[in-house]
């Protein structure tokens, strides 16, 4: 492992900021990036990244990393000064008042001209020319605020990874994540691991997150040259949001860490402690059903015929785009049995948004995780002075996965979130 300083601008006289980034394995083909706490007051991801640190460390010295590790447990040093009167306000910047996960830049359009007349035949060749680009733009480029260089300089280092992982967390929530619909099946085994009861995708979600802004170039630059050239698949963004703000437990952080590194193992990041390699049959981990396992060692599944057991239930799923991946990627496999999946994949544009349009006090009537019917009611908000109760009903219906931490309610605040199954929002689609 070795460590790297990016000094950020100095937003004062007396103060200079810095990212800390760790790296380990070499700087192969396939990179891995990870971060936490890009909205500063979200901690649960900063302690998932301390153990995730312990076990990587682990892992370089066994020699079972497959890919080069990025990793940044502190993505917002920014945000770690901003306390109010003992609150910490971490979500946005008290000078701009910008989100600290919005607005990060689109780079495609920018590198689709540089390198229209470099790209090759080979792929690989193409990967590594659009690595040093994105590398040269963010090196070159000159920040003009602080918040600006911290955008930057996460956006170099994130932008040229395959696999780019945000640790987040909710106000109050059950485990869930957010990705996009061409990296699902890639993101999958990260489900499964981690538990996470709700998956949420959207190709564009709006405001220019970072996870949306790191794949940008990638799919750009494919959409525009992939009729011409053989273009890499690119990065394959993830956010996940690990319960809630509270939620910050040494045992339960050293549990995610264990899950991720499950899922890399499965994916082919890490290698397995054994040659054994677990065979997941594609069609229940689509569905969410119970997994039926075929094990087998590397050679066999390598050459695994089309009438055998594995390759026929694959054969079977309804969605052939992501029967290449899921079967590519248990070649690699992990020896570890892994979990089902909780729930389906959903989409962002079926979350349901349940705002109060009162003030008052807030008493919930279903848990998390409660799968809510249309019309039903999930809290009420109380006026204590004249007994008035207003009753917050759902209009669609799903789980429901989020809820604001706060039980005092002012008017038109968002109290809680519902996952459902069809798309009922258009636009904005982020909190």
């Amino acid at each position: 492992m070795h460590q790297q300083h990016h000094p950020l601008i100095s937003a004062s006289l007396g103060t200079q900021r810095e990212i800390v980034s760790f790296h380990f394995g070499e700087e192969k083909y396939k990179q891995v990036y990870i971060q936490a706490s890009l909205h500063g007051d979200e901690i649960p991801g900063m302690a998932v990244a301390w153990f995730l640190k312990q076990k990587l460390m682990a892992l370089e010295s066994a020699g079972r990393l497959r890919a080069g590790f990025t990793l940044v447990p502190v993505a917002n040093p920014l945000a770690l000064s901003q306390h109010w009167h003992g609150t910490h306000l971490g979500r946005f910047h008290s000078e701009s008042g910008q989100d600290f996960n919005r607005r990060f830049p689109a780079l495609g359009e920018k590198l689709a001209a540089e390198l229209a007349s470099s790209l090759t035949p080979n792929e690989g060749d193409n990967k590594r020319l659009i690595r040093d680009a994105i590398d040269r733009h963010y090196r070159d480029v000159i920040a003009k605020t602080e918040l600006e260089a911290q955008r930057f300089t996460l956006m170099r280092m994130a932008s040229q990874a395959d696999l780019m992982i945000d640790l987040h967390c909710d106000w109050e929530a059950l485990p869930h994540l957010y990705t996009t619909p061409h990296a699902w099946p890639d993101i999958e085994p990260l489900a499964r691991w981690l538990g996470s009861e709700v998956q949420l995708l959207a190709q564009i979600s709006g405001g220019e997150p970072f996870d949306e802004a790191c794949c940008e170039p990638w799919l750009t630059l494919a959409e525009r040259f992939g009729d011409k050239y053989p273009m890499p698949r690119g990065l394959l963004p993830v956010t996940l949001e690990l319960r809630g703000l509270r939620d910050v437990d040494p045992d339960q952080a050293e549990q995610d860490a264990d899950a991720i590194i499950s899922a890399l193992r499965e994916s082919g990041y890490i290698a397995a402690e054994n040659p054994s390699v677990s065979v997941e049959v594609a069609a229940p981990v689509i569905g969410g059903d119970e997994l039926a396992l075929v094990t087998a060692n590397a050679e066999d599944i390598a050459g695994m015929a089309e009438s055998s057991a594995a390759a026929s239930a694959l054969e079977a799923v309804d969605m052939p785009e992501e029967m290449s991946v899921i079967k590519q990627r248990h070649t690699e496999g992990a020896g570890a049995v892994s979990p089902a999946l909780k729930h389906p994949a959903t989409p962002l544009a079926g979350c349901e948004y349940i705002h109060s349009p009162v003030s008052g006090l807030i008493l919930h009537r279903k848990k998390l995780g409660a799968h809510i019917r249309p019309g039903e009611v999930v809290a009420e908000v109380v006026d204590p002075v004249t007994d008035f109760v207003t009753p917050l009903v759902a209009e669609y219906g799903g789980v429901l996965y989020a809820r604001h931490w706060a039980k005092f309610a002012t008017a038109g605040m968002l109290v809680i979130r519902l996952a459902g199954e069809d798309e009922v929002r258009s636009g904005e689609l982020l909190v």
